[in-house]
């Protein structure tokens, strides 16, 4: 461990279930702020969580494969596949033949998609707006930095794995 304060010090086999350092926890506690927020936006949207991160990705690199797609999200490219023919049959995005491989097919956001997009932000940004209501300033920042130590954390445990 890092610190003598550690949070992850302060774990035991004894802990009780409603032991905030307890593992089921925060992992409880996280799942349900995603799950709420997912829900809640996906009911604003009519987008579903996956259709979401494609968009998202792709608003952010246009024109990739399938498998871009797949590998930059962690999803399984088949699912990729029915995710982006749903978007494909409501107008957001079109598959065209990829310019160096007649074989290929990327993935684009249409111009229905781009002209739209701020509906989707305005979702996000009231619903991130009820999210933090009553959570002071210096406590949100605090959360976030401890969120991103978490996922840098998480991100050294993969590849230490992965050695």
């Amino acid at each position: 461990m890092t610190g003598k304060n550690s949070a992850a010090e302060a774990v035991s086999p004894e802990t009780s279930a409603n032991d905030p350092f307890a593992p089921d926890h925060f992992l409880r506690a996280i799942t349900e702020v995603g799950t709420m927020l997912a829900t809640i936006y996906d009911r604003r949207t009519g987008l579903t969580r996956n259709q979401t991160r494609i968009v998202i990705e792709l608003l952010e690199r246009d024109g990739q494969t399938q498998t871009e797609l797949a590998n930059a999200l962690a999803i399984h490219k088949v699912s990729v596949g029915i995710y982006v023919g749903e978007l494909e049959e409501m107008g957001l995005v079109e598959r065209r033949t990829h310019p160096t491989d007649g074989r290929a097919k990327c993935i684009y956001v249409t111009p229905l998609l781009h002209a739209n997009k701020h509906v989707g932000q305005h979702h996000f940004e009231r619903l991130h707006a009820a999210a933090i209501d009553g959570i002071a300033r210096d406590d949100y920042l605090a959360m976030l930095k401890s969120l991103q130590r978490m996922h840098d954390n998480l991100l050294d445990l993969d590849a230490a794995e992965k050695k």
